[in-house]
């Protein structure tokens, strides 16, 4: 009886040894489609990513600087750099949205030059010509963002700085509000930002393939995802969460949606909006504007609301 019982006990633990390390070879998997997967083709978006022909003409043709900045870990970013004439110490990060880069961000670059600011507009770890292959969600981001902060305190020590993101973006300064370096930016700027990764994902790939067992499937390899992205990186799912991350932020932080966008449903800004740890936060979702649509829908409200928001805080 007593050989059974162990021979029964050695055959458990072999089926749990093979189940972890399945487990794991397929948490590493899905931690590489994070990264590789054809999110343009899942999420339904255009592809611009490496289409710089506007930004450089009009980096030609008004004189902005074009800037290199390397990343904590020695990748290579790239922007564009309005420097104010007034001198009057402020400054706004422009971010763009996925498969975009830093040309997306020159219709916001005037809401803030009207006000004196110098503008930096960047392109994303991943996307224009900074380095990285794929989009990065955030892994990298922290390091990144600190390094432009680093350029635009090196220009003036006194700089005061906002961030201001779209969609994917925005999602990016949400994350930087929550950490430390990011407690030192003036304000914030949320326009059409997701506030869960997984939610995205679990939403969006369910809508691509037509399968719902792929959900079940991502519910029980969480665990082994989020322990490969911790090998890899040092990181868990949360710290990619925007509603997460933002709970902890203590900067202003204006958060902007449109009501119609069907990428990510207005109810994101909502719950990001009610979980924000900000002390001085504010919303307004934008009657019949898509996803990133708010401007082309009703420019001269969203450069109000902007201007409003960012004035009163001077």
């Amino acid at each position: 009886m007593g050989c059974l019982f162990s021979l029964f006990k050695g055959l458990l633990y072999m089926a749990l040894l093979a189940l972890l390390l399945a487990g794991g070879f397929a948490g590493n998997m899905a931690y590489e489609e994070l990264f590789h997967a054809p999110w343009d083709q899942i999420l339904g978006i255009e592809n611009h990513r490496r289409d710089l022909s506007q930004i450089h003409a009009m980096e030609n043709r008004y004189g902005w600087q074009s800037v290199t900045v390397p990343s904590e870990d020695g990748t290579r970013l790239k922007g564009s750099y309005i420097e104010s004439g007034n001198r009057n110490h402020r400054a706004v990060i422009l971010l763009h949205g996925l498969y975009q880069n830093r040309s997306m961000c020159v219709p916001y670059a005037d809401i803030y030059r009207e006000m004196g600011y110098s503008v930096l507009m960047v392109d994303l770890r991943g996307h224009g010509e900074s380095g990285g292959e794929y989009p990065d969600w955030g892994v990298h981001d922290i390091e990144d963002l600190n390094a432009w902060v680093d350029f635009l305190k090196a220009k003036d020590p006194s700089m005061q700085i906002g961030i201001h993101g779209i969609s994917l973006g925005a999602a990016m300064a949400l994350l930087y509000s929550g950490s430390k370096e990011g407690e030192a930016m003036k304000f914030y700027v949320a326009d059409s930002s997701y506030a869960s990764l997984m939610e995205l994902g679990r939403e969006k790939i369910m809508r691509y393939t037509g399968d719902d067992r792929l959900v079940l499937g991502m519910d029980v390899l969480n665990p082994f995802f989020q322990a490969a992205l911790f090998v890899h990186d040092r990181k868990l799912l949360r710290d990619l969460d925007p509603l997460v991350q933002s709970a902890k932020a203590r900067s202003p932080l204006l958060i902007l949606h449109g009501k119609s966008d069907t990428l990510i449903p207005y109810g994101a800004a909502e719950d990001l909006f009610s979980e924000a740890g900000s002390p001085r936060k504010e919303l307004y979702l934008f009657q019949g504007a898509g996803h990133t649509m708010e401007m082309a829908t009703n420019g001269p409200a969203y450069r109000e609301h902007v201007q409003k928001f960012v004035k009163s805080l001077q």
